[in-house]
């Protein structure tokens, strides 16, 4: 797959690094090993600023991140995800706070298992054109009041009113669908309240995995099967990467709540982070509340959220420079 790359005008309005403070030693860092080209170019830069910093690097996957954290064996958690809830709650039993979530770039538009946004899709003859996120969670969810089941009940008339919507997507549980329940089924619906703990999904969903050769190697994605199955189904709906996607379906724009904008996806619209189903990129670090930061890592975090940091995300070629707005977030938690 070959990935877009998304032009930023605003690059230039990003600060440029400055060091606080000279410092050296080693940055130990752990996790996401689709983030070391990333994690280079940083290296590379931030030892022009602190040649007497040394890096040690083990990125073999983001489930190794926060383990490596809290068992002091990493400064840095190198994340492709959001930590997920059991990753949060071992950390809290070993420190009694939340490690600090520092997100660093934002993921790729479309590259295959490299934190790619999810495109919601229907087949290519259905009439519909956009939803909201709690009509999503209506459709994808499961709770009391809230369930949307047919076509009809999403404005669709004639002969769609009464049809049933199919809905396909990722096994439940797994680290995409954790953060389409973040994103999507913790929206509350208008008028009503969010869903409940423990009652989630649309259990008729039909569930996709990757399939793997005999060296556990991915051979057909899911996202190929769930495309597949769509273009041959005029009444489902998927969620799904797009890299995969074929004529025989299209996708929705999207409207974070009611009333907001309806937003299509689009390299430009995941690059800006206006498509609500952007995905990110983090960097979890051990920080006691009210206790200074290691200089070391915080220069660091520094140089990844300043203006040479971001254009080197760009250098990459998968994942996306963050906007203005966000790396100002970001800088405050550093403070």
């Amino acid at each position: 797959m070959v990935a877009h790359e998304a032009k930023s005008e605003s690059l230039d309005s990003l600060p440029v690094y400055k060091p606080e403070q000279k410092v050296s030693g080693t940055i130990r860092s752990r996790g996401n090993n689709f983030m070391d080209v990333m994690m280079k170019n940083w290296e590379e830069g931030f030892r022009g600023y602190h040649p007497d910093i040394r890096f040690d690097d083990d990125l073999k996957s983001t489930a190794h991140g926060i383990p490596a954290l809290y068992f002091d064996l990493a400064d840095l958690a190198l994340m492709g995800r959001e930590i997920a809830p059991l990753e949060n709650l071992a950390f809290r039993r070993m420190f009694k706070y939340d490690p600090l979530e520092i997100t660093v770039a934002t993921g790729s538009y479309n590259v295959p298992y490299q934190t790619f946004a999810f495109a919601i899709l229907v087949h290519k003859n259905n009439p519909l054109t956009g939803l909201t996120l709690p009509q999503l969670a209506a459709v994808f969810g499961c709770g009391a009041g809230r369930n949307i089941r047919k076509w009809g009940q999403l404005g669709l008339t004639g002969d769609w009113a009464d049809k049933p919507i199919h809905v396909l997507g990722y096994p439940t549980g797994n680290n995409l669908a954790s953060f389409f329940e973040l994103k999507v089924l913790n929206s509350p619906p208008s008028g009503g309240p969010t869903l409940p703990q423990g009652v989630r999904w649309n259990c008729d969903m039909k569930e996709y995995s990757n399939k793997y050769d005999e060296h556990d190697r991915p051979v057909i994605s899911a996202d190929e099967l769930i495309m597949q199955d769509l273009g041959h189904d005029p009444y489902g709906i998927a969620y799904s990467g797009i890299a995969k996607k074929t004529p025989q379906v299209k996708a929705l724009a999207l409207a974070a709540k009611e009333g907001a904008p309806f937003v299509q996806m689009s390299l430009e619209t995941v690059a800006d982070r206006s498509y609500p189903l952007t995905r990110s990129l983090y960097i979890y670090i051990n920080r006691a509340p009210g206790k200074p930061m290691d200089p070391r890592v915080k220069e660091f975090l520094r140089y990844v959220l300043s203006r040479e940091g971001q254009q080197s995300v760009s250098r990459q070629h998968v994942f996306l420079p963050l906007t203005v707005e966000v790396v100002h977030e970001q800088l405050k938690k550093l403070e």
